[in-house]
C-alpha cells in the first residue's frame, strides 16, 4: 500500500512539473504568444506556407468559420505585437458583409464571453431605419460596426466599414504587454519625411 502512494506521490509531481515547463501552455493567438521571434510563429502555422514574410509582417491565406481570411501576424523588433484576420470574400450584396460580420461577432463572443463595448457610427442616417439598406449604407460609408473584447493580455477589435471604396471586415488582436512596441512602429511610419 505504501509503494502505491509513493508512485502517485511522484506521478502527481512529475505531472506538476510538466504543467510548469510549458506543458499545456495558453496561446494569446492561434498558436503564438505574445513576444514570439517570427521564426517561432511560422513554425507555430505547420499546416500552412506563408505568402509574405518580412520583419514586419507574415500574411496568410486561410479560413475561418468557411470565409477566406487573410492571416496576418505584426512585428517590432522581431517580437509578436498583434494579429489579424482580414475577410477576403467580396460579395455583391453588401449585407452579406452584415452576415459575416455577425457570425463572426457571434464566434467571438462564444469564445470570450461579451463584448466590452459594441458601437454602430451613422455617418449619414438615410438608410439607419430601413433594415434592407443597411448593406447599401455600409458600402456608401454611412454606418460602421464597431465590437471589442478584453483578456488579460489582448486587446480584441472586430470592425466592418468603408474604407477606399471597399468594404472591410477586419478581426484584430494587440498585445498589452507590447502595446508599447505597436505605438513606436505607428509613430516611425508618421514620420514627415521634411
Amino acid at each position: 500500500m505504501m509503494f502505491r502512494k509513493m508512485i502517485f506521490l511522484v506521478s502527481m509531481i512529475s505531472l506538476c512539473a510538466h504543467a510548469s515547463s510549458g506543458w499545456g501552455e495558453n496561446y494569446n493567438f492561434r498558436y503564438s504568444r505574445w513576444g514570439m521571434a517570427a521564426e517561432d510563429v511560422i513554425a507555430s502555422e505547420k499546416k500552412l506556407d506563408p505568402v509574405e514574410s518580412n520583419q514586419n509582417i507574415i500574411r496568410y491565406k486561410t479560413e475561418i468559420l468557411g470565409k477566406h481570411v487573410e492571416l496576418a501576424y505584426l512585428f517590432s523588433q522581431n517580437k509578436l505585437i498583434g494579429s489579424l484576420y482580414k475577410l477576403e470574400d467580396n460579395y455583391l450584396n453588401s449585407n452579406h458583409f452584415l452576415t459575416t460580420y455577425n457570425k463572426f461577432k457571434a464566434a467571438l463572443a462564444e469564445k470570450y464571453g461579451s463584448p466590452t463595448e459594441e458601437t454602430t457610427h451613422w455617418t449619414n442616417e438615410t438608410f439607419r431605419n430601413v433594415s434592407q439598406k443597411k448593406g447599401l449604407a455600409l458600402s456608401l460609408g454611412q454606418v460602421e460596426y464597431f465590437s471589442d473584447w478584453e483578456t488579460p493580455s489582448t486587446k480584441i477589435s472586430l470592425s466592418l466599414k468603408e474604407e477606399n471604396y471597399y468594404v472591410l471586415c477586419v478581426i484584430e488582436y494587440w498585445s498589452k504587454e507590447f502595446a508599447y512596441l505597436a505605438e513606436e512602429a505607428n509613430k516611425e511610419d508618421a514620420i514627415d519625411p521634411f
